[in-house]
């Protein structure tokens, strides 16, 4: 089956948006007009997907957007050699994705 990176991109940005929301699900999901049962089941999909990336190892692709904002973030080391920089402003679906790939290297 043919993946639809645009359904999948506007997915994980409704799963970082409901995250901060600070609602449950069921509320968040009421008040855009989301059936539950298909949040659910993106949710699954996508850590589906990203458990699979993980697997497969490899980079992941992180895009400063054009105009990005600079200055002080966030920084994590992980050990010696691993570390992850982020800018003020930076993407959380990105860091989900930079930190699932890091725990899937760390698992080898």
């Amino acid at each position: 089956m043919r993946r639809d990176a645009s359904k999948e991109k506007q997915w994980r940005e409704t799963m970082a948006e409901a995250q901060g929301s600070g609602q449950n699900m069921r509320e968040f999901c009421r008040q855009h007009g989301i059936k539950e049962t298909q949040f659910y089941a993106w949710r699954r999909e996508l850590r589906t997907r990203d458990a699979e990336a993980a697997e497969k190892g490899g980079f992941v692709e992180l895009v400063r957007p054009i105009g990005g904002t600079q200055g002080s973030g966030i920084s994590i080391r992980i050990d010696e050699r691993t570390s992850i920089v982020l800018e003020r402003g930076f993407d959380s679906v990105s860091l989900t994705a930079a930190l699932t790939a890091v725990r899937g290297a760390a698992g080898r």
